[in-house]
């Protein structure tokens, strides 16, 4: 058994002063390594969320565009309400990415499209119902935008 030494708290303590500056720089190294990737993280999630936000502001402007031109101007070519359902889906989708404020407003969207689509040009109720809910979700989106970090 002359081999095997026993731990000694003394020697312990000493390699721990002799090499305080390493130790301290590694906690400091793996503190930022650390607080690096989670703000990369933050930031990625963030930039996705702006993106998926645009979209869906983008298609619900064309999307109102459908619904104006449908109702307003009677152009069944630029007022297509078929055109239309490309936009509320992509609305629908996308907006789950967004809050759960702006995930139900698009699935809103979409439920009032389905109901009145088919009245759009020929009934006033639908233009103002599908409007109404074009811009909830709208301002939903524009919400979840302004609270992003």
């Amino acid at each position: 058994m002359t081999g095997i030494k026993r731990f000694s708290h003394a020697w312990f303590i000493n390699q721990i002063k002799m090499n305080s500056v390493g130790l301290v720089s590694l906690a400091t190294a793996l503190f930022g390594v650390s607080y690096n990737t989670w703000l990369d993280h933050h930031n990625e999630i963030n930039h996705n969320m702006r993106l998926a936000a645009f979209e869906v502001l983008r298609d619900l402007s064309e999307l109102q565009t459908v619904v104006d031109y449908a109702h307003y101007a009677g152009d069944k070519s630029r007022g297509n309400p078929i055109d239309g359902w490309k936009n509320v889906v992509m609305v629908r989708d996308l907006s789950r990415l967004l809050s759960p404020q702006s995930a139900e407003r698009g699935q809103l969207l979409y439920a009032t499209w389905q109901q009145d689509w088919e009245d759009l040009g020929k009934d006033a109720r639908s233009e103002e119902e599908i409007s109404a809910r074009i811009t909830e979700a709208r301002h939903s989106v524009l919400k979840t935008i302004d609270n992003l970090e």
